[in-house]
């Protein structure tokens, strides 16, 4: 009897749900998916069409040549900001651009209404845009709501463009603060403020004009080396690199898959990168590591550095012990020559030499120092720099090419907006 009563359950169960009326249901209910779905990627669509639309705005700009008058028929949707700033006599205007879904009130609902019904755990930590989202957030992503956040900021001193920046958020939301997928900005020179050194790295060295990583702003609270990218050009970049910036594939933040890498948005600003890195292990051997084009470089982009030309005094080979990990140094007494440039603070006796110098695409971390191989000799000259944190090339050689390179280079002009200390308050 209760066999036969759950079995005429069933078959009821069953009639309703494959019966007209349910398909009907069913076929309501794939046509409401499919125009929620198809919806939110036209809004993406469209808002990626007008970021399409000020990136190329921004290629056409000149850094110190481009007037204001040109600025405001080349770049469109500029908004310009009330405040203006003084140098002086000098004034700088500031234009901005901010596209995002983030004021569309029904795509604020979405994420709002599914993270209450359902919250991501906290205590998790992020390593892709899938572990901070739950699972009907998921479902909404896949069925195509992305987080779409863009802008984009011009400086004008005295009616020229002098400063540009982009940031592009990546299509999921982290949190704050807030990440960045892409980062591109302008730059005269590269300082920091409160007397703080700026990081040099081997490869920010090899290519002083165009530079990635921190020193752009580059930010991301996911881990991995394709999660963001920044990059930080001058106007000794060469311009083929430079419109690499504004080449932007858009197409990931309204298709099917989504964004998952830096490579499927900006490819050619990731084989940059690559190339940088590539070519600064190639440079790192005892052949010639600190070419004169590099300390040329220093000059013309670093306006915190100071260069100093010393005579060695004395030199000797010490063991450090530093935890039972024993190792030797040179250790170096120089004497003070001349100050090239800025100002170079001593004590100019007992400069320690390191061993070996921080090199992430090394097994270890670290590569030999390939400057110095031997004690220096009383009487030799070297060029010292300072006031900037280097990874390597801190102490070279004084040969009569180095010493032209750096005295024929002209050195960075010190800009407010090259201040990469404003970089952690989101520009």
């Amino acid at each position: 009897m209760i066999l036969r009563t759950w079995f005429s359950w069933t078959t009821t169960l069953c009639r309703h749900a494959t019966g007209r009326r349910a398909r009907r249901s069913y076929l309501a209910l794939l046509l409401l998916l499919v125009v929620f779905s198809g919806g939110i990627r036209v809004r993406s669509y469209l808002l990626t069409r007008r970021i399409q639309a000020v990136l190329s705005g921004l290629g056409q700009l000149r850094v110190d040549a481009t007037s204001e008058e040109q600025l405001l028929k080349t770049v469109p949707y500029l908004v310009r900001d009330p405040h203006e700033g003084r140098m002086g006599a000098h004034v700088q205007r500031y234009y901005r651009v901010s596209i995002s879904n983030e004021d569309d009130r029904w795509m604020k609902w979405v994420p709002n209404v599914l993270s209450s019904l359902w919250p991501a755990p906290s205590d998790i930590p992020i390593r892709d845009k899938w572990g901070c989202l739950n699972l009907p957030l998921k479902t909404a992503y896949v069925l195509g709501w992305r987080h779409l956040a863009f802008a984009a900021s011009v400086t004008v001193l005295d009616g020229t463009v002098s400063r540009t920046w982009y940031g592009l958020e990546p299509d999921v939301f982290l949190g704050w603060p807030r990440s960045y997928l892409v980062v591109a900005r302008s730059a005269h020179g590269f300082w920091r403020d409160r007397g703080l050194p700026v990081p040099v790295s081997s490869a920010d060295d090899g290519s002083p004009e165009y530079r990635f990583g921190f020193v752009a702003g580059e930010f991301s609270n996911m881990a991995g080396a394709d999660a963001s990218i920044g990059v930080a050009y001058t106007a000794d970049a060469p311009r083929e690199k430079v419109s690499h910036a504004v080449q932007v594939d858009l197409s990931c933040f309204w298709n099917l898959c989504g964004c998952d890498s830096v490579r499927q948005v900006v490819p050619l600003l990731w084989k940059d990168r690559q190339e940088i890195s590539a070519a600064t292990t190639a440079r790192l051997t005892p052949i010639n590591p600190c070419p004169d084009r590099i300390l040329a470089g220093r000059v013309r982009s670093l306006p915190d550095l100071n260069v100093a030309l010393l005579e060695v005094v004395s030199s000797r080979n010490v063991e450090v012990n530093e935890e039972g990990d024993r190792s030797h140094e040179i250790v170096t007494d120089y004497r003070l020559k001349e100050v090239i440039l800025g100002h170079p603070v001593g004590p100019w006796t007992g400069m320690r030499y390191r061993q070996a110098i921080p090199w992430p695409l090394s097994p270890t971390g670290n590569i030999a120092n390939p400057v110095l191989p031997a004690l220096p000799r009383a009487g030799e000259r070297f060029l010292y720099f300072s006031g900037v944190r280097f990874d390597s090339c801190r102490i070279v050689p004084a040969t009569p090419s180095a010493e032209a390179a750096i005295r024929a280079a002209v050195p960075a002009t010190r800009r407010s907006g090259d201040d990469i200390s404003v970089m952690w308050g989101r520009m």
